[in-house]
């Protein structure tokens, strides 16, 4: 990952991916999934996510992995919260109040010998330019156990483009990276039409956000 670009994309507040409100997608499929109660749930590239909250609403510890510390200093600040910091190898881990958040590439994420029963992505994978993308899937498949949930949402839009995230992923490709170690399945999915800017102004013929469930196998 190229994260000389996370990091200015903080510094300079151009942090469009982020969302004030919690995912439609999680509100509506999360309890679905039947994640039991207390199990720690793995949330990638996290940045400020106010989904993480509510996932801790749902009494879920969260262990996020995020570039920036500028993103996870406003997380905690956002929430009224001072974590304690301690160094690690490849990291340096931020916990307070059930949130365990990782400064840090998350592709070195096995270094810390952790494994996971659950996972929520909504903005990760899309964030990863085409080549990285196996590789991130393959990591994922190692870090989750037998049985373990992820729930993930991705965006499909055309005309595509490469030049900057977020990148389409569609249900095809989701299939994939994800099809040889876990069972997918397509939730649903949130067609925005002409109500989405990109489309408005021509940019894009369609914009749409996707969820699906993935069952590590």
């Amino acid at each position: 990952m190229d994260a000389h670009f996370w990091h200015q994309r903080w510094q300079s507040s151009r942090i469009g991916f982020h969302q004030q409100g919690i995912n439609a997608h999680l509100s509506r499929f999360w309890r679905p999934l039947g994640v039991p109660e207390h199990t720690e749930v793995l949330v990638p590239l996290c940045g400020k996510s106010r989904d993480m909250h509510w996932l801790a609403e749902q009494g879920h510890p969260i262990a996020g992995f995020e570039l920036s510390p500028l993103a996870i200093r406003d997380f905690f600040s956002e929430a009224g919260v001072i974590p304690q910091q301690q160094k690690l190898v490849h990291y340096c881990r931020w916990q307070a109040a059930g949130f365990s958040l990782y400064e840090g590439d998350f592709l070195q994420a096995e270094t810390l010998g952790l494994r996971f029963d659950a996972a929520y992505d909504r903005a990760a994978l899309i964030a990863l330019p085409a080549p990285v993308r196996p590789g991130y899937a393959q990591l994922l498949a190692r870090l989750l156990n037998p049985g373990a949930s992820m729930l993930l949402v991705t965006l499909d839009y055309a005309p595509i483009q490469h030049a900057s995230p977020p990148f389409a992923v569609n249900e095809v490709e989701v299939k994939r990276l994800f099809g040889a170690d876990f069972e997918v399945s397509f939730l649903g999915g949130i067609e925005e039409g002409s109500a989405n800017p990109r489309v408005a102004s021509g940019e894009c013929e369609f914009f749409n956000e996707l969820c699906f469930s993935l069952r590590r196998r």
